[in-house]
C-alpha cells in the first residue's frame, strides 16, 4: 500500500507540472509574432496584425532562439540567440536589448528604437 501511494503521489506531481508555462516564468515557451508597433514619430504608434513565421523560444537555461533575428532596434544584432533574465524581463542579443511582458498569454515586447517599436505574440505551446 505504501508503495503505491508513493507511486501515485510521483505520478501526480510529475504530471501536474509544466516545463512550457510557469507561475514564477510565464515567458517559458514558444510564442509566434503577430502585431507589429509602428509610429512615425508622432507618438500615436499602433499594433498592425502581421503575417509572419517568427517565433521566439524562452528556454529554461537562460537562452532565447528565434527563427528569424532575436532582437531589432537601435542596437540590432543578427543573431538568433541571446539570453534572457526573468527578474528584469529582458533578453539580449550583442549590445541589443529588448524589455517584454506577459498578459494573458500574449507577449509584448519593447525594443530600443528612436521611435516606438515593438511586437506581440501569442503562446504556441
Amino acid at each position: 500500500m505504501r508503495t503505491l501511494s508513493l507511486f501515485a503521489l510521483i505520478i501526480i506531481t510529475t504530471s501536474c507540472g509544466s516545463k512550457v508555462k510557469d507561475a514564477q516564468n510565464p515567458v517559458l515557451g514558444t510564442w509566434q509574432l503577430t502585431e507589429s508597433l509602428m509610429d512615425i514619430g508622432d507618438g500615436n504608434g499602433t499594433y498592425n496584425k502581421v503575417t509572419s513565421d517568427k517565433t521566439l523560444t524562452f528556454e529554461e537555461d537562460g537562452s532565447v532562439v528565434s527563427n528569424k533575428n532575436v532582437c531589432q532596434g537601435n542596437f540590432y544584432s543578427d543573431a538568433n540567440v541571446g539570453t534572457w533574465n526573468a527578474e528584469n524581463q529582458t533578453f539580449a542579443s550583442g549590445k541589443c536589448e529588448a524589455q517584454y511582458t506577459v498578459i494573458d498569454d500574449i507577449l509584448e515586447v519593447s525594443y530600443n528604437c528612436i521611435e516606438a517599436c515593438g511586437e506581440r505574440y501569442v503562446r504556441t505551446n
